[in-house]
């Protein structure tokens, strides 16, 4: 996670295998490599843990080893997990997160990711884009990419994917970063992401990140069975996964399913991410077609008395 860029020829070293076990959506994965050497760990290592816990909604883990007194980078991840738990104090936690990144150096950029992580959380991708600009660090470049995909510019992202490649081309990140690209820019390249999604669920194994990859190539290219034969295994790796649910609420859709199917899938999402983006744009349009349909049914039956 250093500021300059990340040696990825290091095959045996455990940060390398929790760095990239973290990439691909193996939390637990992660955590195991770094368990072992928890006690003499450098902050660099034990900060894919902590992301790994987060990740895993298991954010009680960070708060309970990371005290608020304490003085490593490590503490940016604290500040990250209270964001979680506590979204009205966003602004008061990201004044602390950006007066680290302008004071610190950030040798290991812990501070960099963990203040554009709170950002993106409170949709704030113009201001996560500017903490990370002009990073040579493949992290810091991946979530610029995503963020860049998220405020629909995916021509500034496939540029940076392409500085990505000059940098390290076989990268874990630089695949996937090519992978988000080619999904957004639709059915054209999304075989070359659906390549590099099969490589890593071989190379690795197959997590509902790797496995939703899958699936959305298959929904974009109308292969319905496919889509669900992977979207089904991904549920056997986490039964509520929020990206799985969704997308067989899409698949559902498109098959045609039963509207009790749809709503089994959509009675998960709400029961598990009450607050996520998904669920709360979905239920405000839910709630404005039906004050628009009461409006309808109102002047309809006004016209009716009029004559």
């Amino acid at each position: 996670m250093s500021r300059g860029k990340q040696n990825e020829d290091d095959s045996n070293s455990t940060l390398f295998d929790a760095r990239n076990e973290y990439y691909v959506g193996n939390f637990m994965g992660s955590i195991n490599f770094v368990l072992p050497e928890q006690g003499t760990a450098g902050a660099e290592l034990l900060s894919y843990m902590y992301l790994s816990y987060l990740a895993i909604d298991s954010g009680r883990l960070v708060a309970s080893d990371i005290k608020e007194n304490n003085t490593t980078p490590l503490q940016a991840l604290r500040y990250v997990y209270e964001a979680f738990e506590q979204p009205e104090r966003c602004e008061e936690l990201l004044e602390k997160l950006t007066d680290k990144v302008a004071t610190d150096e950030d040798e290991i950029n812990i501070w960099h990711i963990a203040t554009a992580i709170v950002y993106c959380y409170d949709n704030q991708f113009e201001n996560a884009l500017k903490i990370l600009h002009g990073s040579s660090n493949l992290e810091s470049m991946a979530l610029s990419v995503q963020c860049l995909l998220r405020l629909q510019r995916v021509d500034l992202a496939k540029q940076l994917v392409a500085k990505m490649q000059e940098i390290s081309d076989d990268a874990t990140l630089t695949q996937l970063a090519q992978a988000w690209v080619a999904l957004a820019l639709g059915t054209e390249q999304m075989q070359d992401a659906f390549h590099i999604y099969q490589e890593f669920c071989e190379k690795f194994k197959p997590t509902p990140a790797l496995l939703n990859g899958q699936a959305v190539v298959h929904l974009g290219l109308e292969r319905y069975e496919e889509a669900e034969s992977v979207l089904r295994e991904a549920l056997t790796k986490k039964h509520n996964d929020y990206d799985t649910l969704i997308n067989m609420m899409v698949l559902s859709h498109l098959t045609g399913k039963s509207t009790e199917t749809i709503t089994r899938y959509w009675e998960q999402l709400k029961q598990f991410y009450p607050k996520s983006d998904f669920v709360v744009d979905l239920e405000k349009k839910s709630a404005e077609f039906d004050k628009l349909c009461l409006e309808y049914e109102l002047s309809g039956e006004e016209a009716l008395l009029a004559v």
